[in-house]
């Protein structure tokens, strides 16, 4: 095993322990009457398998299997509109008393797909840049039709991310740029303008609230009540935490950051924040020493998706991004997050082992 694979699982090892610290706390405002805590390890022991198992998939073997997992995920994504609507989205199947949300799961896939496409038109600018959009699209829409608007951003900046390092000619770069730059105005313009125009693509303006309440608190007070609490005890947990709880909606899952930031303070942040730079730093050396476009493409991709995901989840908590309902990878609790993360990181390692036996 390399040097980069024992830090990526030790990595793993403790940050699955400080969300497992983390959803203690979070319980101890008493409301909750589920024991997320035993079932969050229960989530860790199962992922771990998956992980395990994951890592000794071959990458010829993933290359094979990769579209028709691509497909299978986009159907679930198709039969996500006759689910059952769960605060106000439909992202989750139900079966036997667990919940399945797909979208965590096929980020890894996602990343991969993208990475193949990249590959495969490497030679071919202009049509890698069709085949990456045509790829991506349908899965944007998707996961932003659910609605689940943090994710879809998260996919997006993924997505972007490849195309621009996949893409060599300066030219089609800049082109990327602007164009991204046009549409990123746009978007902005109707969302604080003409929000109306919206259903005439289909999209219900409700899906823009949180980051209209964003930019004025006031047009959704209960967004903003709950950053407010966030903030305050991001604020309350001073340099090294403080032993009373302050009452958090979601504190165990989407807004899980905001209680270590007040159990363990600065310090505790800090070296949580560490620790998944460490976690970036490692994917970013596993790219740069990359024997092959592929894996240069699919750690970036992995690397962007996490690097993008941490940033967004500990924004949100403290007000300098829309709250979106997104998870902070391995630390909220969720057993499709969970196992999603996990599979990640044992693709990362089978694409590590495969480099390895190749050199």
């Amino acid at each position: 095993m390399t040097t980069n694979q024992k830090l990526l699982l030790q990595l793993l090892f403790f940050l699955s322990v400080t969300s497992c610290v983390a959803i203690y706390f979070a319980e101890q405002t008493s409301q909750y009457t589920t024991n997320f805590l035993l079932q969050q390890i229960l989530f860790f022991a199962v992922s771990s398998l998956v992980c395990f198992l994951s890592s000794k998939w071959k990458l010829p073997s993933i290359r094979k299997w990769l579209w028709l997992i691509y497909l299978f995920f986009i159907l679930l994504l198709l039969g996500l509109p006759f689910t059952t609507e769960t605060n106000g989205a439909r992202r989750w199947y139900k079966l036997l008393g667990f919940s399945f949300q797909p979208t965590e799961i096929l980020k890894s896939f996602f990343i991969l797909a993208l990475a193949a496409v990249a590959v495969r038109y490497e030679k071919k600018p202009a049509k890698q840049i069709l085949a990456l959009i045509v790829t991506a699209v349908p899965i944007l829409f998707f996961i932003f039709r659910e609605p689940d608007l943090g994710s879809a951003i998260v996919y997006f900046v993924t997505f972007f991310a490849i195309l621009l390092i996949a893409n060599a000619s300066r030219k089609w770069i800049f082109a990327l740029l602007l164009g991204a730059f046009t549409v990123f105005s746009v978007v902005f313009y109707v969302i604080f303008n003409h929000l109306e125009w919206l259903q005439l693509v289909g999209i219900e303006p409700y899906q823009f609230a949180r980051i209209l309440s964003w930019m004025d608190p006031s047009s959704d007070p209960s967004a903003s009540y709950q950053v407010g609490l966030s903030m305050i005890a991001v604020g309350s947990g001073g340099i090294s935490g403080q032993s009373s709880q302050i009452y958090i909606p979601e504190s165990h899952t989407d807004m899980i950051f905001s209680t270590i930031a007040n159990q363990f303070g600065f310090i505790g942040v800090s070296v949580l924040l560490f620790v998944f730079l460490l976690l970036i730093q490692v994917l970013i050396r596993l790219a740069l020493d990359a024997k092959n476009s592929f894996s240069v493409y699919a750690y970036t991709g992995f690397a962007v998706y996490f690097a993008f995901n941490i940033f967004e989840n500990i924004a949100m908590t403290i007000g300098l991004m829309p709250l979106t309902g997104i998870p902070l990878p391995f630390i909220s609790y969720g057993g499709s997050s969970v196992l999603g993360n996990f599979i990640a990181i044992g693709i990362l390692l089978a694409i590590s082992q495969y480099e390895k036996e190749s050199a």
